[in-house]
């Protein structure tokens, strides 16, 4: 049984290694490419990790697999870890297998560990810390203690949210039974942490706190009434992204946990969030680390649990994931057949920005450097993920306006005092259905002209439309005043009063 499972996940991980190499980059991903090419120990809207974990193979070459190449390793890592956790607990292998398989099969989790994101540090390092967690607090080896410490401050190192985890391990430690641990071990496991972790504290000191406030104060600025409704709609999503057989089977160890470790580092996240989803909206990603954690357990249950109920889980999990390995394969693959079988079957269109807008990246960006070269312009967007993708395809120096919390990291690439005359603006919405954009062109431009619609088709699908603006004698505050940061002089002040309305 347990090869068979370990061939499973192996054939999981080599999945997400061909989606990997095969797809093109997201805008997301994208800016998180160049946060690599900008190292530092703290970003806007993140840590360190999802950077580093991209510089660690750029020697290497430019493409979208070896960008995303670290975050496949990470999940073949955390597959190993959470094995190793599951088996030291039980003592048996067929616990690891079992955790192992959850977490394959986890369609999100294929999700973090094939593609550019914070996610896919951020599990491998919760899971290596669970491993290290159960080591120590079992056998109480120094190493084992330091470990502890390393991987814990590799979890804040990825997502803010990794604090969940620190806090599980402390209120663990202070049950009864296990309290002597802070006479040695949980003092060297932290204070492992407080050395690793400080160098992201002190960046974040000297620029505002900008990736602790934007995580919990400015990701979701909006306010929401209090609501059922969006709890029930969190839960749907979840268990549509965590596999409906896994989630269901990780709620009821959240109600009856198997192992008071993984139980407080679990489930308070859990508690939060839900509680959270009442009066704001919530993602569904903000208790990927309740999945390890509950995905170790699994295996701790599933070696407890009768004949009966083994052949019901398996059933109940693992098909979902049958189904969803060659579903990822074929649409990686053959995606516009199907596509056109799914419209031709059911009638169903794609809209603008429908799935296949990352194939016309490349098309878009390669217009636009032509373009503005031929023009002796700049590009501008006023999209971080548009801007650092377009400089991913065509090496166009990516300047973001506008006015956008995340999109800020991006302002130190091209700064404020840079001068140039001309610059061409691309977007995919119409310049008339942006009052504020088309304002602050004005008032920065001595004039300001239709570029054109370019639509881009990727197979024959629906075509994704880009909106070229044309932004002629830029004054002398340009682009601080196209990112909301100062007003224009008076001379250039006059000129905007008598400007035209673009698109009206």
């Amino acid at each position: 049984m347990t090869a068979v499972v370990w061939v499973v996940v192996a054939l999981v991980i080599a999945v997400r290694c061909v989606v990997a190499f095969t797809l093109p980059l997201t805008g997301d991903e994208a800016y998180y490419w160049e946060w690599s090419r900008h190292l530092a120990w703290g970003y806007v809207d993140h840590p360190p990790a999802v950077a580093a974990t991209i510089a660690a193979f750029s020697a290497f070459g430019q493409t979208p697999g070896l960008v995303r190449l670290g975050f496949v390793l990470c999940g073949l890592i955390a597959s190993i870890a959470i094995a190793g956790c599951a088996t030291t607990i039980t003592n048996d292998r067929r616990a690891g297998a079992v955790a192992a398989l959850a977490l394959a099969l986890t369609p999100l989790a294929s999700l973090a560990f094939g593609s550019a994101s914070p996610d896919g540090p951020y599990l491998m390092f919760w899971a290596l810390a669970l491993w290290a967690a159960v080591r120590a607090f079992k056998f109480d080896g120094t190493f084992d203690w330091a470990a502890l410490g390393a991987a814990t401050a590799g979890v804040l190192l990825s997502r803010v949210l990794g604090f969940a985890l620190l806090f599980g391990l402390c209120a663990y430690a202070c049950t009864p039974g296990v309290r002597h641990v802070w006479r040695r071990g949980m003092p060297i496991a932290l204070a492992v942490t407080a050395v690793l972790f400080a160098p992201c504290v002190v960046w974040n000191a000297t620029h505002g706190w900008v990736t602790f406030l934007f995580g919990v104060v400015y990701r979701h600025e909006e306010t929401h009434a209090f609501s059922v409704v969006r709890v029930v709609q969190l839960l749907a999503a979840q268990a549509a992204a965590y596999s409906p057989g896994i989630f269901v089977a990780v709620l009821l160890l959240a109600i009856r946990p198997r192992n008071a470790l993984l139980a407080w580092t679990a489930i308070p996240q859990l508690a939060v969030v839900t509680v959270l989803a009442f009066v704001e909206r919530v993602e569904i990603h903000w208790i990927f680390g309740t999945l390890v954690s509950l995905s170790a357990m699994l295996g701790v249950a599933y070696v407890q649990i009768s004949h009966r109920l083994k052949i019901v889980w398996s059933t109940i999990c693992v098909v979902p994931g049958a189904i969803l390995v060659p579903a990822i394969l074929a649409v990686t693959f053959a995606p516009v057949p199907i596509y056109k079988i799914v419209n031709r079957e059911t009638g169903a269109q794609l809209r603008n920005g429908g799935p296949f807008e990352i194939m016309t990246y490349a098309m878009v960006a390669r217009d636009a450097k032509a373009l503005a070269a031929e023009h002796d312009a700049v590009v501008m967007t006023d999209g971080y993920g548009l801007s650092s993708v377009m400089d991913f395809d065509a090496g166009i120096t990516p300047v973001v306006i506008g006015y956008n919390w995340q999109g800020r990291e991006s302002r130190h690439w091209y700064a404020d005092s840079e001068r140039p005359a001309r610059a061409l603006f691309v977007d995919k919405e119409p310049l008339a259905t942006r009052p504020d954009i088309a304002r602050h062109l004005h008032r920065a431009c001595s004039s300001v002209t239709d570029g054109g619609i370019h639509p881009y088709s990727f197979g024959g699908t629906t075509p994704r439309a880009y909106y070229f603006t044309w932004c002629e004698g830029l004054g002398p505050d340009g682009i601080a005043i196209l990112r909301w940061e100062r007003e224009p002089s008076a001379p250039h002040a006059s000129a905007v009063a008598a400007a035209p309305h673009v698109g009206a």
